[in-house]
């Protein structure tokens, strides 16, 4: 009696169980359904599953036996369903979002990052526009990452949720969708709005032209007053650039008639005051925009100085949206609002008793700092102005003897043709910086051939050094005769940073090479090269380069986006940089060392690939994405730069190939870069592997065809002429580009190596993975080479990081006014000694010990 009583309870029990499972399976089925509407699989999944919960009006063993057999069928098909629907939905979580967000956002970052600096009131309220708009456009990029960051946590689940937990994910997907809707409306309106600050500062320029043309004038005078007034109300009046710069060109001529001036002053001064009235009509939509600026780029960027205005468009306001047929065709709302943040810095101070104490030594002479002086303090990261560079020198050389060069020049080459009977005659002439091309167009039937051997004879006709002769010249259907000119044109640095082409790059990794004959400046990008050779006898122009390409990268990258690690055998050449926050390491001087530290980096970029695959980014741009959306430190961009390839390959040739091979191989997908020079351009040094993984090269003048030949594969650099003149090649050109490079003096690279040495920043970076760049002698030999005891500032640095009760090389740096190298050497010194523990990510260092124990350490 007492096993039946048991037996029967076991059946209610297992009864109980089953239609417990099946309300749950009947729950899932119903959040399936409802993100999954008109499945009819679904629906007779429910069915029967409601059927099987009604039950029979007596309920036997055997109904409960198929019962469970059934429920467990169902359980497993709906367990498949829903991890194929996850996998749906995975690929639909990838699919959110703007494509390539990250460079639609340094491109408007690009545009807003550089002031208006002339004192004018027009050029004030222009500044405050652009950094509203700035701020704007950072406030949209962390909504944007917000949403990213919930996209991801949720993608990296996906695949295991339950089918109530895809219904919620479903709904957080399409209200995340809605809001990167939003967020398009608002990312096209500031993307017009960027364009336009970019285009107001060629107004600006002709504004401060004519009033220097024109001082004083009521007609400038009254539109720069009325502009000034019209643009602090709101950057709506952005959009009317080309009305004011039709204007001003009316005025322009019109201040420049000889015979009306007065009348003309008049005219201007009423047309002036009514046009602006008229045209500053408040208006509150930005749907018809008038202008853009169309740049052309070519192998990297290669452009014009001449800006074209058309129709803007926004790589936003077209795009769709595509995640299981939900579409967003974005358009201009500018009443969705942008949510604004206030950016600050927030800085410690010391204690009034112990600063007191410390005033006297962090205020006074500062004898053998790293940085400018002791009048100059530390300064935030920031990118240099153009003011630190020497000012343009303009010298027109008179166009009438230009002329008559070049007319001479044409008859001794057609004389030169005549003579050795070749039927040709020259078409056109193009003046370049150092060359001027002739163009010749052969006569039918003549081979091109016999043209190529004329370089010396052409040569001694024209009485200059050499004549290169380009057969035929990419595109066209004649052959160019590049002739030196009598007077060079000087290129200097600051011309080439001012130009539109570098100024507003799309480059990732924009560098400054020179301007081509047709005298369009050449701007390259690193990060598609994505190694470069530069190679040259001496004199010729090779370390003026190497000082451009740095010159380059610093005007446009802080030290957290991008690092150098320098290595220069001959110790001259970048031992000006050695200080500045942009280096890893100090410079690398000796080449015993240098085969180490690219064997180190070697190793941080293996880490760096491990890092990349933790979180599946194929490329630095996407970890760095993935990263800020999973709060994780950034990796920045590493330049490595050896000035003397040829001092290392003689030293330790094994080690240096193998390193320089390895990284040249793999290393681009890290964000690694090489730039490579040598003056000695022999096989011996350039190797075959070397330059099998060094695709791009910057040849300058050679002794001969056969160093011309190991650097580009090709004739040519031996007919170069020197000082900065060069033929640059990077896969996709069809030939060499002939370039003359600009000018950078030593005295500019002082003086911008000061500014940069003055700047100040936590360096996370150098502190988690700088160890990969010493040698093993700094890795492992322990703290006496750590300890610097000649340092007169070590002894003030303890003190001061235990007044402030925590250590950070950043205050030391602004503190002390000692350059970033200084205050890291310090750092390194004070945790060598005990006084502050380790680094830990990006928290300030611990102070270990406290005021009674300094006389322990250094002494009384």
């Amino acid at each position: 009696m007492r096993n039946l009583a048991k037996s029967r309870a076991e059946f209610y029990a297992d009864i109980a169980q089953l239609r417990s499972a099946l309300q749950d399976l009947d729950r899932d089925l119903l959040a399936l359904s409802k993100l999954f509407p008109g499945s009819s699989e679904l629906e007779r999944w429910r069915k029967e599953v409601n059927k099987t919960l009604a039950g029979p009006s007596k309920l036997t063993p055997e109904w409960l036996g198929e019962g469970q057999a059934d429920q467990k069928a169902w359980q497993k098909a709906v367990k498949g369903f829903t991890r194929d629907r996850a996998q749906d939905m995975y690929l639909q979580f990838q699919n959110e979002g703007m494509p390539d967000f990250e460079g639609w956002l340094r491109k408007c970052k690009t545009l807003l990052q550089e002031s208006f600096n002339d004192p004018s009131g027009s050029s004030a309220a222009l500044d405050a526009l652009r950094k509203a708009i700035d701020l704007d456009l950072t406030a949209l990029a962390e909504r944007y990452r917000g949403l990213s960051r919930e996209r991801d946590n949720i993608q990296a689940t996906v695949k295991k949720m339950s089918p109530r937990e895809l219904e919620r994910a479903s709904v957080q997907h399409g209200r995340r969708l809605e809001h990167y809707g939003k967020i398009a409306l608002d990312a096209a309106d500031i993307e017009i709005y960027a364009e336009a600050i970019s285009l107001w500062r060629s107004l600006v320029d002709a504004i401060v032209e004519l009033s220097h043309k024109f001082p004083g004038h009521s007609s400038l005078v009254k539109i720069e007053e009325r502009l000034s007034e019209e643009l602090r109300r709101g950057r709506k009046h952005l959009l009317q650039f080309e009305e004011v710069r039709g204007e001003l060109d009316r005025l322009e001529r019109s201040l420049r008639s000889e015979d009306t001036v007065e009348a003309n002053v008049k005219t201007s001064l009423e047309d002036g005051d009514g046009f602006l009235n008229e045209l500053f009509v408040a208006e509150d939509s930005v749907s018809s925009p008038k202008f853009t600026a169309d740049f052309e780029s070519l192998g990297g960027e290669v452009r014009s100085d001449e800006t074209k205005f058309a129709a803007p468009t926004s790589s936003f306001s077209e795009m769709t949206l595509d995640s299981k047929g939900l579409s967003a065709n974005i358009t201009d709302d500018p009443s969705i609002p942008l949510a604004g943040n206030s950016l600050g810095e927030i800085t410690g101070s010391l204690p009034t008793e112990q600063e007191a104490s410390l005033s006297e030594q962090l205020t006074g002479s500062e004898a053998g700092l790293t940085a400018v002086g002791s009048d100059a303090g530390g300064l935030p990261i920031q990118l240099p102005g153009l003011d630190i560079l020497d000012p343009i020198d303009h010298t027109d050389e008179d166009p009438e003897q230009v002329a008559r060069e070049v007319e001479t020049r044409v008859h001794k080459i057609d004389a030169t043709l005549a003579n050795f009977n070749l039927q040709g005659r020259v078409v056109s002439s193009v003046r370049g910086p150092t060359v001027t091309r002739f163009e010749v167009e052969p006569a039918p039937g003549e081979k091109i051939s016999r043209f190529a051997n004329l370089s010396d004879d052409l040569a001694l006709a024209m009485a200059v050094g050499s004549v290169r002769i380009e057969a035929p010249i990419p595109g066209k259907s004649v052959i160019g005769l590049e002739v030196p000119n009598a007077n060079r044109d000087l290129i200097n640095f600051r011309e080439a940073a001012e130009i539109a082409s570098f100024r507003l790059s799309k480059a990732r990794l924009p560098l400054i090479l020179g301007k081509s004959i047709d005298g369009e400046m050449v701007v390259a990008d690193l990060s598609k090269m994505p190694h470069l050779l530069i190679a040259g006898s001496t004199g010729a122009g090779k370390s003026v380069a190497i000082n451009t390409l740095i010159g380059s990268l610093l005007y446009k990258f802080l030290p957290t986006d991008l690092r150098f690690l320098m290595i220069d055998p001959k110790m001259v050449e970048l031992t000006p940089y050695d200080g500045i926050p942009h280096q890893l390491r100090p410079v690398v001087t000796n080449p015993n060392d240098a085969a180490d530290v690219l064997l180190g980096a070697v190793t941080h970029m293996e880490r760096r690939y491990k890092m990349m695959s933790k979180i599946g980014a194929k490329n630095l741009d996407q970890y760095n994405e993935k990263a800020r959306n999973l709060d994780l430190p950034e990796m920045p961009f590493i330049v490595i730069v050896i000035d003397e390839l040829a001092d290392l390959m003689i030293t330790s040739p094994k080690e240096v190939e193998s390193a320089i091979m390895r990284l040249a191989q793999m290393a681009r997908a890290t964000g690694m870069h090489l730039v490579l020079a040598t003056q000695r351009p022999s096989v011996d040094i350039l190797t075959s592997l070397i330059k099998v993984n060094v695709p791009a090269r910057m040849a300058f003048a050679v002794s001969s065809g056969h160093d011309s030949r190991t650097i580009l594969d090709n004739l040519g650099a031996e007919r170069l002429i020197g000082l900065g003149d060069m033929l640059y090649y990077q896969p996709g050109l069809v030939k060499p580009v002939r370039l003359q490079g600009p000018f950078i003096s030593e005295n500019e690279i002082g003086k911008l190596s000061k500014f940069m040495q003055r700047q100040y920043f936590d360096d996370d970076f150098v502190e988690a993975y700088g160890v990969d760049f010493d040698p093993p002698a700094l890795r492992d030999g322990g703290t006496e080479g750590i300890i610097d005891w000649n340092d007169d500032k070590l002894r003030v640095a303890a003190e001061l990081v235990i007044a402030e009760g925590q250590g950070s090389v950043s205050r030391l740096q602004r503190r002390l006014q000692v350059g970033h190298a200084r205050a890291g050497k310090l750092m390194d010194s004070l945790e060598a000694l005990g006084v502050v523990g380790a680094h830990v990510g990006s928290k300030p260092r611990e102070v270990l010990v406290d005021t009674q124990e300094l006389p322990n350490i250094f002494g009384k």
